[in-house]
This record gives structure tokens, sequence and C-alpha cells, in this order.
């Protein structure tokens, strides 16, 4: 009887199976619920093999989830999981997703996304005989995949499947496309495949035009490819002349890039640069432990990481914009310190002070090591991830403009600070004759104090930002201390607007060298440059009219 049972649904299947494309929506759904509720293990077999010839996209993600042996039942409909999370107590959980008869997240009653964990669902065993039935539309699964980045790589995969249905597929699974960038690569696969198979001169050049207005990643080396073995002759030519067009852009979209990485570098520069400047000119101290406030921002910063994430349990970005006082006032504490100790006894005095404070460097950066190790990291913050996009293939990243604007904020803090208030008049008339400011009243030592928290301060606020684009290591301070010193020499010791100037251009020219040079050559260059400048300008850009001047 079993036997005759599995006979006539066999049967009944392959009447099914001979319908035409009329019925195929309502035989898909008749399918996909053999596969989740079969009445016997021949059911899901045939009904598996049937949607994988029907080449339903509606489908795909259901057939995905089948391979990947992730899918479920919640009450009557299939789902799947997407990435792994953390829920409330620890409890390792992941966002549901429905699977037909369209892709789409599993909503609670408030309207948030539901988050389950595995053992809570019913999990549907389907044997590796049926999934290998698959295999003809393994290309097609992740086409439908709610992650952008698989899906451009299933459009990719597409090149070299041989189904003649793979146009029409890609088609209708662009036509569903919501994000920007795998729908770019989807189009661009897409024109290719149809500039490959068409035969006329009009339709090749409609093609390639379609693929510049596109202008996807590899669009450069598709045309290039088509001038050199396209099939359409008189359209072979019209590529190679496209392929001229897009590589003059893409040399001015270069140099734009060029200069935004100049500019971001330089600011970098400036932020480390600054407090160094207004230090140096005050004080006459050459601090070569000035890079090490920078680390300890740095380490502060991710302290904070620790704190918030590892011990308060608060995972969320508020971490990041807490560090940046705290990672000042930190830095601007071990200043404090520094000159207390220290640097007070070698005011004026540029050898010993050398000497002295690059032995603090060393103490400073083996500490660090001992404690954390010689490789951390900082999760940079969700809200500065990804860039702005001023035009294809020209993308600013949003971590390097935040340190542009973090900069531009702190450099008017600091103009507002010494020129615009009380303090900021005490430190001029220090740095420019200590000797008559003391016979006026001022406490010098308490202004050096207050300098060097302020110098320091501003370091570890650079400390802070640089934890945005790399990682924390303990000498990651001496990677800009001899670039900081170059920055305070060309622009002028103690002056802001030296500072910033200098900053901008030894950034933007460093990052111009090295797009011809290796970085080594740039960097010898960039030395040999500064050399030349200032056989003419030996005092920077605006000179010193301070004590060092009289000096």
């Amino acid at each position: 009887m079993k036997h005759i049972t599995k006979m006539w649904l066999g049967i009944c299947l392959c009447l099914l199976i001979g319908k035409e494309v009329s019925g195929q929506s309502d035989s898909t759904g008749f399918y996909v619920d053999q596969v989740l509720n079969p009445s016997n293990d021949s059911a899901r077999s045939i009904a598996l093999h049937r949607l994988a010839a029907l080449r339903e996209p509606s489908t795909f993600p259901l057939l995905a989830a089948i391979n990947d042996k992730k899918i479920y039942l919640l009450g009557n409909n299939p789902v799947t999981t997407g990435e792994k999370e953390e829920l409330a107590g620890g409890v390792e959980g992941f966002t549901l997703f429905y699977l037909f008869p369209k892709l789409e997240p599993v909503l609670e009653a408030d309207g948030k996304a539901k988050k389950v964990t595995v053992e809570s669902l019913k999990k549907v065993d389907v044997s590796r005989t049926d999934r290998l039935s698959l295999a003809p539309v393994l290309p097609y699964l992740n086409l439908t995949n709610p992650d952008a980045k698989k899906r451009i790589i299933a459009y990719g995969q597409l090149l070299t499947s041989l189904d003649s249905l793979k146009i029409q597929i890609l088609s209708e699974a662009l036509q569903l496309e919501k994000d920007k960038d795998a729908l770019t690569a989807g189009k661009e696969i897409l024109f290719q495949l149809k500039l490959n198979e068409v035969s006329l001169v009009k339709d090749a050049k409609a093609y390639i035009d379609s693929l510049d207005s596109n202008w996807g990643e590899n669009v450069t080396v598709i045309l290039k490819d088509y001038s050199v073995s396209g099939k359409v002759e008189g359209a072979k030519a019209y590529a190679a002349k496209k392929v001229e067009a897009l590589d003059e852009l893409q040399t001015r979209i270069q140099k734009a890039q060029n200069l935004f990485s100049g500019i971001s570098l330089g600011s970098i520069l400036i932020l480390i640069a600054l407090g160094l400047a207004i230090v140096y000119g005050l004080a006459g101290i050459i601090n070569m432990a000035h890079g090490e406030f920078l680390m300890i921002g740095a380490y502060t910063t991710f302290c904070m990481q620790s704190l918030f994430i590892d011990i308060l349990g608060i995972k969320s970005d508020l971490f990041f914009l807490v560090s940046l006082p705290v990672s000042f006032i930190v830095a601007g504490l071990f200043g404090l310190v520094l000159e207390r100790f220290v640097i007070r006894h070698l005011y004026a005095r540029p050898l010993e002070s050398l000497l002295a404070t690059w032995g603090v460097s060393l103490i400073m950066v083996q500490l660090a090591r001992s404690i954390f190790g010689d490789l951390t990291a900082v999760k940079a913050p969700s809200f500065l991830g990804g860039g702005w996009q001023v035009m294809p293939h020209l993308i600013l990243p949003y971590n390097r403009l935040f340190i542009i604007g973090l900069t531009i904020v702190v450099v008017s803090l600091t103009y507002l600070m010494l020129y615009r208030s009380r303090l900021g008049i005490q430190i001029r008339a220090v740095t420019q004759n200590r000797n008559m400011s003391a016979c006026l009243g001022v406490e010098t030592r308490t202004v050096d104090a207050i300098t060097f928290f302020l110098g320091s301060g501003l370091a570890g606020l650079a400390g802070c930002a640089m934890t945005l684009i790399g990682n924390v290591v303990p000498d990651m301070g001496q990677t800009y201390i001899v670039d900081s010193f170059l920055v305070v020499v060309t622009g002028g010791v103690g002056k802001i607007a030296g500072a910033i100037l200098s900053g901008l251009g030894i950034g933007f020219l460093t990052k111009v060298l090295e797009s011809f040079y290796e970085a080594v050559y740039g960097k010898v260059l960039i030395l040999a440059l500064i050399v030349i400048f200032l056989q003419f300008k030996p005092r920077g850009l605006f000179p010193d009219k301070g004590r060092i001047a009289e000096d």
C-alpha cells in the first residue's frame, strides 16, 4: 500500500511538472509545502528537483537556507537565521528572516526584528542526497542573500555559468536589488553578458555606453578586453575610446583622492604638533616623549572601550565620545608629571632635555608593552563607518572627515585660548620674555605647568583620533614624532598658523610623493625639500619673536 501511495504521488507531481508557466506560481507554493511538510520521503526529493528546475527567484532564499542547513519552521512558515549576536543575559541569538514567498525579517508586535535562540526553533532536516539536487542552481542561491557582499559574489559567479537562463534570472534579481554597490556590480555583470552576446554594432555600442554610465569597479578592464577580443569589429574602437576617457577621469579622481589623503594626514600632524609647538616655544624644550602622549591617548581610548563594553556591558558608541575628553585629561596629567619631575629642571637646555625625554620615551614604551602587549585595537564607532561618495570611485571615509573636523575645532579653540583669554596672554608673554613676565607678576612656573598640560592633552586627543585609522601599539608615537618636529620647525616655533600650513603642506607632499615613489623614498624627498627650505627660511614660515629668537 505504501508503494502504491508513493507511485500515485509521483504521477501527480509529474503531471504538475508538465504544466505551462501560467500555473507556475501555484505549483511553486505546492512544491515548497512538500519540502517543508513532505507526505513521504520521495515527495521532498521530487519537490526539490522541481524547484531547482523552475529557477524561480522567489525560492532562492529557501533553497539557499536548505543548502546551508539553516532552515527552520516558525509556525508553518520557513525561516532562517541572520548574523549571530548576543541577546539579553549573554545568550547567543539570531535575527529571523522569512524565506517564502519573499525574503524579509520577522517582526515583533512592536515592529522590531525578532531575535531568538536556535534551540527555540524547529529545524527542518534535509538529507545530503536531496541537497545535492540543488547543484544546478547553486550559482543563483545567493542572488537574494540578505548580505549585499554575498550577492555581489553571486553576480560575479554568473560570468562562468553555462546556463542559458542566467541573463533572465540576473535581470529579475536586479529588479529587487536595493543596495547601491550591489546594484552597480550586478548591472556591470548583466551588461557584460549582454555585450558578449550581441552581434550588431548598434547594440554593442549601447551596452558599452551602459557599462560606461554604470561605471562599476571592473568597467575599464571589461572594455579594454572587448577592444582587443570583442566579437563586433565596429564596436571595438568605440570601446577603446571609452577606456581612454575613463583613464583620464580616473587620473583626476586619483589626484582628488591624494589631496584628501594629504589633508587628513596633515590634520593628524597638526593635532600632534600643535601642543609640541606651544611647549617648544614656551620652554625651549625638545620633548622626545611628546609622541608617547599620543600613545597614552590611544590606550586611554582602548581602556574606555574595555570599561564600557566588557565591564559595564554598555555596547554602544558612547565609549568613543567619552574617550575624547578623557584622553585629553589623562595625557595632560602625564604631561604635568613629566614637567614637574623632569622638564622643570631642564628649561632652555635643549641637549639635556632631548636626552632626558628620550629616556622617558623608552620607559613609557616598554611600560605600555608590558601592560597591554604588542598590539591592541579599538572598535571604530558605527556612525563613522563607510564614507561619503562624492562621485563614483571617489569616497571620502567618515573617520578621516571626523579627524579633519576635530582638527578644525581643536585649532579654533586653541587660537581662542591663546589670543582671546587671559591665560593665552600670559603664555605668549612668558614665551616672548620670561623674566619680564615674572617681574610683572606672572606665575611663570604655573604657566609652564598649564602649558604642558594643554600641549600633552592635545597629543592625547590626537591619539584618540588615531585609533580610528590604525591599531594601538606601544611605539605608535615614535612614528609621528619626527614629522611633528618637522611641522614645528618648518612652520615656526610656537606659531599656530605655521603649524597649520606646514602640517597640511607636509601631509599633502607626503601623499603625492608616495604615489610616485615608495614610502621610504617619499620620506627622503620630504626631508630633502625641508632642508632646502630651511636654508632660505631658517626660522620657518613664521619666525619666532620670543626669547629663543633672542638667544
